[in-house]
């Protein structure tokens, strides 16, 4: 970007001031699929961007692109004892149950600084504080009872027996919220630029520094995760008509391996014993994706469009540490159970669709959209619905 003013322009401009108020006053949105711009801050700028993402999600897609509830599959744990009653001169009997309700959501607070190297070559750092949540309970009656209080407490019982030693039903408490997530360290090259058309190049390094999930809660989340990524992406605009601004980003990575604890045992099987706990070699698939953003520019600074993109990942690779893991775990279980196991349903593609908005100028940018994951398979993939603010400036710091 080019140069900034001590004091950023749209305190010196009200049309700017009044542009950037309206967008945030504006209901939650997000970034566009598509990703970052080609352009970089000038030599020796300090670029400052903050970026909250927000993620919420209910439902789940099945390998099949179905939906369901999260959860869905301890329906059959949480069932009490057949309830039979006459009817008609026959004697009906059913299952009564309470339904597990769980709604999970991700925020990201994350500040990312980029300095200009030259006016095309610039270095940045990406350090997000993340926040999760998960509200886990189960299906309530009108004075606020669980549904079926016989089936909530078996279904607790089970989760607490030494067999299976998993957290109780309940939402995140306090102190497991706020988890710092995989750190970034990025490169970018603008390598062409013209008065319609720009293309870019960026390595990015994913450091393992976030916070995975926890074996011993069935709807924890993650921070990130925590395994070293080497990401490439290209980047390019092109605009048509002085009005139509195309955003296309292409992104790769290649996950490096690490270590994960996982319960060995299929990943459709939520309830799996305690026994079959260990920290396994964890190799996780490689990705791809693509991202498109139309926006029609109404004036030089403000534009609307929509965004699409897609996600496609190779399966994961879970092998034990050592032969001995291996045997521990079949002297445990009382057969051998392959880490493999594992690898099933790891494989995962989705598509989302979105709007967005952004106002840009030399020195400051904001930008809000909003997304819905609408196709899901491979495994369980969340039926996300993904808000995204970006407020960017660009200043001579020194």
């Amino acid at each position: 970007m080019g140069y900034a003013s001590p004091l950023p322009p749209f305190c010196k401009c009200p049309a700017r001031f009044l542009a950037l108020c309206a967008l945030v006053l504006l209901p939650s949105g997000a970034r566009a699929q598509a990703g970052p711009r080609t352009d970089t801050p000038r030599a020796g700028h300090l670029r400052v961007t903050f970026e909250p993402v927000i993620t919420t999600w209910e439902r789940e897609f099945t390998d099949n692109s179905h939906e369901q509830p999260i959860g869905t599959s301890l329906l059959s744990e949480s069932r009490a004892p057949i309830v039979c009653r006459p009817v008609g001169g026959f004697v009906v009997c059913r299952y009564d149950f309470t339904p597990v309700l769980v709604r999970a959501e991700r925020r990201v607070t994350p500040l990312a600084l980029e300095l200009g190297i030259t006016n095309r070559i610039a270095v940045g750092v990406y350090v997000p504080l993340v926040r999760v949540t998960t509200r886990a309970g189960f299906q309530l009656d009108s004075i606020g009872n669980p549904g079926n209080p016989a089936a909530a407490q078996r279904l607790d019982s089970l989760l607490k027996d030494t067999t299976y030693a998993l957290d109780t039903i309940a939402g995140t408490s306090r102190r497991l919220r706020f988890f710092p997530g995989d750190v970034e360290v990025n490169a970018k090259y603008r390598m062409l630029e013209s008065r319609n058309y720009a293309l870019s190049g960026a390595v990015v390094v994913r450091l393992p520094t976030g916070h995975q999930d926890s074996p011993n809660n069935l709807f924890d989340v993650s921070t990130g995760d925590h395994q070293t990524d080497i990401e490439l992406q290209v980047a390019q605009e092109l605009t048509l008509f002085d009005r139509l601004w195309l955003n296309v980003l292409v992104r790769g990575g290649r996950q490096q391996p690490g270590t994960r604890a996982r319960r060995v045992g299929p990943q459709s099987v939520l309830l799996i014993p305690h026994a079959a706990l260990a920290t396994l070699n964890w190799d996780p698939g490689d990705y791809a994706a693509i991202g498109v953003a139309p926006m029609l520019r109404f004036g030089k600074d403000f534009g609307v469009g929509f965004t699409a993109g897609y996600w496609t990942q190779k399966r994961d690779r879970y092998t034990y540490r050592s032969a001995q893991d291996s045997i521990d775990i079949a002297t445990r279980l009382g057969a051998p159970v392959s880490a493999a196991v594992l690898d099933a349903g790891t494989a995962l593609r989705w598509t989302r669709l979105g709007v967005a908005m952004t106002y840009a100028t030399a020195d400051v940018e904001g930008s809000f959209s909003v997304e819905q994951t609408v196709t899901g398979s491979g495994g369980l993939v969340p039926v996300a619905t993904v808000f995204r603010i970006v407020m960017r400036i660009s200043r001579w710091p020194f």
